[in-house]
């Protein structure tokens, strides 16, 4: 029967834990610039979103034309070369979800309504997919989203709702001819340019 021999050095525990360290260190390495990278890439988004609405709401002849203008931007940012190979390299997608712009009442946001008042916005949401938080960590396990096809999240810009140019046209006119029910007098002569007729044409510098 052989002696058993104990052993009295601890001499090989120390490699043991530099590659324990090394591992862990690097899996969280690699954790953290995900988590930066997608932080960076979400703060691109927001501004992708916002100049996508903002180009289409100011001085627009409808809502067509603003609808138009939303997706032209988009496709701007998105394709512009520093910016596309953030958004085309696998690791993040970005999606135009929905335009809003306050046509209608029921073309708005209304679930982010919390029973106030309701202010006439309009606005664009993307949604921003994050295929490189999907991480093998190796021997620390996985981290996915539940649904295995990124962690996703929406991006929302919201702007007060100017008028467009056919809605200002209109409201000009509405109130000139109502200026000119006021009084008799005031027809002969409010009326002989209201078409541009007789060398006179209308202009109004309070807007609308």
């Amino acid at each position: 029967m052989k002696t058993k021999k104990i052993l009295n050095t601890s001499s090989g525990f120390v490699t043991a834990d530099f590659v324990f360290s090394f591992l862990l260190s690097a899996m969280m390495t690699v954790l953290l610039f995900a988590l930066c990278f997608s932080f960076t890439v979400i703060e691109i988004s927001q501004y992708i979103a916002y100049s996508s609405v903002r180009a289409a709401i100011p001085g627009r002849r409808n809502f067509d034309e603003q609808r138009t203008r939303v997706n032209d931007k988009f496709l701007q940012l998105t394709t512009n070369p520093v910016l596309r190979p953030l958004l085309t390299n696998g690791w993040f997608s970005l999606g135009l979800r929905d335009v809003r712009l306050y046509e209608t009442p029921d073309d708005s946001y209304q679930e982010y309504d919390e029973g106030g008042t309701i202010v006439p916005t309009a606005g664009v949401r993307l949604t921003l997919t994050a295929n490189i938080l999907n991480l093998n960590l190796g021997p620390f396990g996985r981290i996915e989203s539940e649904t295995g096809n990124g962690f996703s999240l929406t991006i929302g810009s919201l702007l007060f709702r100017e008028p467009t140019q056919v809605e200002c046209q209109e409201l000009i006119t509405t109130r000139y001819n109502r200026i000119l029910d006021l009084s008799d007098a005031y027809p002969t002569l409010g009326r002989a340019g209201a078409s541009g007729d007789n060398g006179y044409y209308r202009m109004e510098d309070n807007g609308c």
